[in-house]
This record gives C-alpha cells, structure tokens and sequence, in this order.
C-alpha cells in the first residue's frame, strides 16, 4: 500500500513572500519619496536664490533719470493733461536694486503709482478725483499765469480761457529758501497776467 501523503501547505510561504513584497515596497516608496522632497527642497532653495539675487541686483539708474507723472482720469483713462516732469531721480537711489527703488518711490508718493521703470525714465500714475483741487475751476485764473508748488519747487503754469492749465516750466528754485510770507503766497498760488509778468517773478526769486 502507498503511503499517502498530506497536501502542501503554500499559505505560509505566500504569507513570506507577500511580507517581502510589501516590505519591499514600502521602503521603495519611502527612498521615492523623500527624493522628491529633496528635489522640491533643492528647486525652492533655488528660487529664493533667485529672487534674492534680483532683489539686490543693482537697476543702474542713470543719473539724469527723470521722474514723470501721467494723470488719469477716475476710471483709469487717461487724462486731458499732458505728462508732467517733475525732476529728476534722488542720487542715492543710483546703486539700489529695482526693489528698493519701487519701495523707495511707493512711500514717497503713496498716492501714485509706478507705472514703468527704465534706466532713463519713470513714470507714475496717478488718479485724479471730483474733489481733487486740480479739477476745480476757478475763473480767476481763466487766461491767466500762475506760480504754484510742486515738490516744494516753484511751478509756472497757463491756463486757457476754459479754467484748464498746463505746465509751462517747472523752475530749480526752491520754495524753501524764500521767506515764509512769499511761501505761503506760492502755496495758495500767485496769479499773474501775463508771462513776462511771471518770469519777472521769478528772477526775483531766483536772485
């Protein structure tokens, strides 16, 4: 007679084996996984590089660089009035980074805003309102002269028979160096009849 045999048991070493293949796979998944957060740390650590290095990149304004401001309507179009000049740019702004130069102009003009930045040239913007004391007519000054201030210089402008004004020239001399009587005249500004009258005005100031 033929012994018999019991069957194999193959639970047990399929057991093992799906043991070693989890095992297995799990670590697979953990070296995976923290090679990407590496690779994602790496591309960060790169950006902020980046970013830092533009931060404090020099824009290498020139030195004749001037400041203009482009006024625009409430609704964000443009305006009637031409551009202005209003001066150059502050010396001390010739080494900082583009950054530095947008934070430099953001606080000092907080209601304007930086519109383009180029070597040569910035431009602001900025929104003029109903109250704005710019679109207040006053019919004195209709086909008139006036010297008004603007960053603390003497500005000459002209106004048409309509109320509105353009700018003639915007003068070197600073108000400040004039007595505070005249100061004060120029602040609330001072109508004149004619240009000559305005220039006549002005060597006064200047001298």
């Amino acid at each position: 007679m033929f012994e018999r045999k019991d069957p194999f048991n193959w639970k047990a070493p399929a057991l093992i084996l799906l043991g070693v293949v989890v095992l297995s796979g799990g670590i697979y998944l953990g070296v995976k996984t923290r090679d990407t957060g590496n690779k994602t740390a790496n591309a960060e650590k790169k950006i902020e590089k980046t970013v830092e290095k533009e931060n404090k990149e020099v824009f290498q304004l020139s030195k004749d660089c001037e400041v203009w401001v482009h006024k625009k309507s409430t609704d964000g179009s443009d305006s009637d009035t031409a551009p202005i000049m209003i001066g150059t740019i502050d010396k001390a702004l010739l080494n900082k980074s583009e950054t530095e130069i947008r934070d430099y102009l953001k606080e000092k003009y907080p209601e304007r805003h930086v519109e383009s930045l180029s070597k040569y040239e910035i431009i602001l913007s900025e929104v003029g309102s109903t109250g704005d004391a710019d679109t207040k007519v006053d019919p004195a000054k209709f086909n008139k002269y006036t010297l008004e201030t603007e960053d603390e210089f003497i500005v000459l402008y002209k106004y048409d028979k309509e109320g509105k004004k353009e700018l003639v020239e915007k003068t070197d001399i600073s108000i400040g160096a004039l007595p505070k009587k005249v100061q004060d005249e120029i602040k609330k500004g001072i109508i004149l009849n004619s240009e000559d009258e305005a220039y006549t005005r002005l060597e006064e100031f200047g001298s």
